[in-house]
């Protein structure tokens, strides 16, 4: 069964792509948008396809936590008529009003707008500095994610209402596909009794939420874990029967290889950064079915 609904959401992204491919579409400079990260070039791909340049500010590889624009993505912002943030990524407070200065005919959308966000007491947030303490990681939950698609759909149909049977017929498939995934995490991650999972920073909080799962961070306040921090961590891995660590590949990875000897765990790499986000989100559900039976 678990099978059959994983292939029913990848045949659904297939129609998808097999869709965009039908519909003669070609990049216009004056169709160049800006997004913050690559699962929203997927999102903004997977509604238009090649209708629109868009322009993505962390790349594959880069570090949110060192990030700073470069000079030829300034650039790209400089033409683009439309910048899609996350919400409350530290780099967008720090460079969303420089980027409208910079260009003042640039439309700003925020894609967090009707997400119940996720509050720290503390404003410091791993690599983030920002407003209230939100946590920024919106993207990383099914059900998260619909709301950010539809919020994308309504920004590109009001800016390019030309592309708007395109835009539309589009996201019926998109959300028919998370309406599938949402379902196949709640059902899988039901049965689960064991709810904790391990990480070394906590980018999965919105997706813990949404299901009913503890995230357990090694990172502590937004900075390296303390000797008492790890042993208080590894104390709580071995009553809750923890067999595997997450981190993403951009974090240094020694304090969970510490963890990881200690408790004769695996370290496993996870990536809430994607441009492939379903792929990458169904491969996290085999992981963490796998950390946390």
């Amino acid at each position: 069964m678990r099978i059959k609904i994983c292939n029913v959401i990848l045949s659904a992204i297939l129609l998808l792509v097999f869709t965009q491919g039908c519909v003669q579409q070609k990049t216009l400079e004056s169709r160049q948008i800006s997004v913050s990260i690559l699962p929203q070039k997927y999102i903004v791909k997977a509604l238009l396809g090649d209708s629109v340049k868009v322009n993505t500010m962390i790349s594959l590889g880069d570090s949110p936590a060192t990030y700073s624009p470069t000079h030829e993505q300034i650039k790209e912002v400089s033409v683009s008529s439309l910048y899609l943030k996350v919400g409350y990524l530290g780099f967008e407070q720090a460079w969303c009003d420089r980027f409208k200065e910079l260009n003042g005919d640039l439309h700003l959308v925020d894609l967090s707008s009707g997400i119940e966000l996720i509050r720290e007491e503390d404003a410091v947030h791993g690599d983030h500095v920002h407003e209230g303490g939100v946590d920024p990681h919106t993207w990383t939950s099914p059900k998260t994610m619909k709301i950010i698609v539809q919020n994308t759909r309504e920004a590109l149909v009001q800016h390019y209402p030309e592309l708007k049977g395109l835009i539309e017929s589009n996201y019926i498939l998109l959300v028919d596909s998370l309406n599938k995934m949402d379902s196949l995490f709640q059902e899988s991650l039901d049965r689960l009794e064991n709810k904790s999972f391990l990480i070394f920073h906590p980018a999965y909080t919105y997706l813990a939420r949404d299901y009913g799962l503890e995230q357990i961070s090694i990172e502590h306040k937004g900075k390296e874990p303390s000797v008492q921090w790890l042993q208080k961590i590894m104390n709580e891995a071995k009553m809750k029967n923890i067999r595997a660590i997450f981190i993403q590949k951009e974090f240094d990875k020694r304090s969970a290889e510490i963890i990881s000897q200690e408790l004769n765990i695996p370290v496993v790499t996870v990536n809430p950064l994607a441009e492939y986000w379903s792929g990458e989100m169904l491969q996290l559900l085999d992981k963490l079915e796998n950390a946390i039976q």
